[in-house]
């Protein structure tokens, strides 16, 4: 399981940034909750732009939507 984020450029567009995940295996039927956190600060490698950035998951190289944020402007 990867975790995608959909970032906001510059100029508007989008750039998907992957966050590898944990590598599990379930039985039929059984479920688990896996949680993970990103951070938006700031940083020197990555600019963050404001506007609303897709969250997806993939699981198995099949992508699934997972929500939005938004970052606004200072």
């Amino acid at each position: 399981m990867d975790l995608r984020i959909q970032f906001v450029k510059a100029n508007g567009t989008t750039s998907p940034k992957v966050f590898k995940g944990s590598e599990l295996s379930l039985e039929g039927g059984k479920s688990r909750v896996v949680r993970k956190t990103i951070s938006v600060a700031q940083h020197s490698t990555r600019n963050h732009y404001a506007g609303e950035h897709a969250v997806e998951i993939m699981i198995n190289g099949t992508t699934h939507k997972a929500g939005s944020f938004q970052l606004r402007g200072g």
